[in-house]
């Protein structure tokens, strides 16, 4: 969007959380935000009282407040909510709220399955990894019929996930499962690459070789393995390990701990995140 864009009302000093995208916002501009670009996430639930009286108490709002107030005590759908604050804003253009209006209407034919699926793929590739795994474990606890190919990809991506947080072994199990599920090479490339973390070579090895199914996929995943060697040979990651190297070198003792010292705390940021 390259308009300037007037900004309506204050900035809050309490941020009203946005459950179903696991944010939180302080502005109605970035509640407008939130709203387009994951419409397909939202739905009446969305869209309460409590929100409506943040608007009106931290952003200083109290017509366009009030205005959603009546909405909701008639029970508007959450196109209608969605497309008079956004019109209200003016945030966004016509086509998009005519846009976000729409996902919106069809959300509300979606069960409540499909919308926690596609939350939960959401939320994992923003790396909201804990909101994530709390859907995934709703599903398969609350949705005892599961078809074996969507549980195989809910068990997938519990996997993923697993090994983001460097927990190899759950990842393997979930990866194992999926495959069985679902059958998909991708899952057992999965496992493979779990295991392939949790032993030194010669075990990893003879793993292979005690299964006959492990062997043309783990030719597969060893050329993986070289083309990301080679990815993070040209990474700045890499690029911060030689300049280490460097610093080592060279007698820079101080600096070679500085720098040690930054891309730890970095490093476990990063781990926290993911976890959280």
């Amino acid at each position: 969007m390259s308009d300037l864009i007037l900004c309506t009302g204050r900035y809050a000093l309490k941020p009203y959380y946005l459950e179903k995208i696991g944010r939180r916002i302080y502005s109605i501009e970035e509640l407008c935000y939130c709203i387009t670009q994951n419409a397909f996430l939202m739905d009446s639930d969305s869209f309460e009282m409590g929100l409506v009286d943040w608007i009106g108490d931290e952003l200083g709002l109290e017509k366009l407040s009030d205005e959603l107030r009546k909405m909701l005590v008639h029970n508007c759908s959450a196109a209608s909510f969605a497309g008079l604050l956004l019109e209200y804003v003016g945030y966004s253009s016509k086509e998009e709220v005519s846009g976000t209006e729409e996902i919106l209407k069809n959300n509300a034919d979606m069960d409540v399955f499909d919308k926690r699926m596609a939350r939960a793929d959401f939320l994992m590739k923003q790396g909201h990894l804990r909101q994530a795994f709390a859907e995934l474990g709703y599903l398969t606890k609350n949705k005892t019929d599961m078809d074996k190919n969507v549980r195989a990809r809910i068990e997938h991506n519990q996997g993923v996930m697993f090994a983001h947080l460097f927990m190899y072994d759950r990842a393997a199990e979930y990866f194992y499962k999926a495959w069985e599920d679902g059958g998909e090479d991708e899952s057992y490339l999965g496992f493979l690459a779990a295991k392939r973390m949790t032993m030194d070579e010669k075990e990893y090895i003879a793993f292979v070789g005690n299964h006959k199914e492990a062997h043309n996929l783990s030719l597969k995943l060893e050329q993986r393995m070289d083309e990301a060697s080679d990815l993070y040979d040209a990474s700045s990651a890499n690029f911060k390990i030689r300049s280490l190297e460097l610093y080592r070198t060279g007698a820079k003792m101080s600096e070679y701990y500085e720098e040690i010292d930054r891309i730890t705390e970095d490093m476990k940021e990063e781990y926290r995140g993911l976890v959280e």
